[in-house]
């Protein structure tokens, strides 16, 4: 009974690691990579481990013991990531214990996102200028940027409160900002170009941390959690481009 007591204990560490890891955002060979370390550092020598990006797997050979982990939401944390990677080397290490380890880590799982909705609408505000700066923009490209990616991102937002469909909040992000440089580039008498402005305020939208992942996982040979997430980033890509035709439809 003892002896079953300890193995459900490594095992929760172990779930709990990788579930913190496939929510914060971290590469699929990351995951996998993690849960089995600390297996084999608590003697857990024959298991396997299969994670994709909606759950994950556990299970140890020759035995009835399985366990499965559905992961329903994420968000991009790469703070956790790194935690959790700290943790786990200690643990492998020999440095904590178990239960320790298992504190640490229901700590983390229960703290927010390091930022809040405010920040990261500010620090999209504030990047987009720059953006269309590099793209030969001039200062009132720059401006009408960060007015467009200010509205277009708090938008987003706002639709992502009831429609959490990336897709969707991608699409409306897009059209805002659309309409925004559309109106910034005719009737504000500015000499500006909507071209810059929506190139400046798209960036902050482009999922530069999925598609790396995805190149990642497909070179890691984990080519079917690669294709998924490629296939995630490409329609987020279709629907910024589709906010925006459409927003200059309507404009014309």
């Amino acid at each position: 009974m003892e002896e079953s007591r300890e193995l459900n204990a490594v095992i929760d560490v172990i779930m709990l690691a990788g579930t913190i890891l496939l929510k914060s955002g971290s590469e699929i060979h990351r995951v996998e990579d993690t849960m089995i370390r600390i297996a084999h550092s608590q003697g857990i020598v024959d298991c396997n481990v299969l994670a994709m990006p909606a759950a994950i797997f556990f299970s140890i050979e020759n035995t009835n013991i399985s366990r499965m982990k559905r992961v329903t939401s994420s968000s991009y944390n790469i703070e956790k990531v790194c935690d959790v990677n700290q943790i786990s080397r200690h643990l492998v290490r020999g440095q904590i214990d178990l239960e320790t380890a298992f504190k640490q880590l229901t700590t983390l799982q229960a703290q927010p996102l390091p930022y809040t909705k405010v920040q990261v609408t500010l620090a999209a505000t504030f990047s987009a200028p720059f953006f269309s700066v590099m793209f030969s923009g001039n200062i009132y490209d720059a401006l009408g940027a960060g007015v467009a990616t200010l509205f277009g991102f708090a938008f987003s937002l706002y639709v992502e409160k009831f429609i959490r469909i990336p897709f969707v909040t991608a699409f409306a992000g897009a059209f805002v900002f659309g309409m925004i440089a559309q109106f910034w580039a005719r009737y504000t008498g500015f000499p500006a170009t909507a071209d810059l402005i929506i190139a400046g305020a798209v960036m902050p939208f482009v999922p530069g941390i999925a598609l790396t992942n995805a190149v990642r996982d497909i070179m890691t040979n984990h080519i079917n959690s690669g294709m998924s997430k490629m296939f995630e980033s490409l329609l987020i890509t279709l629907a910024l481009g589709a906010g925006t035709s459409v927003a200059l439809v309507l404009m014309n």
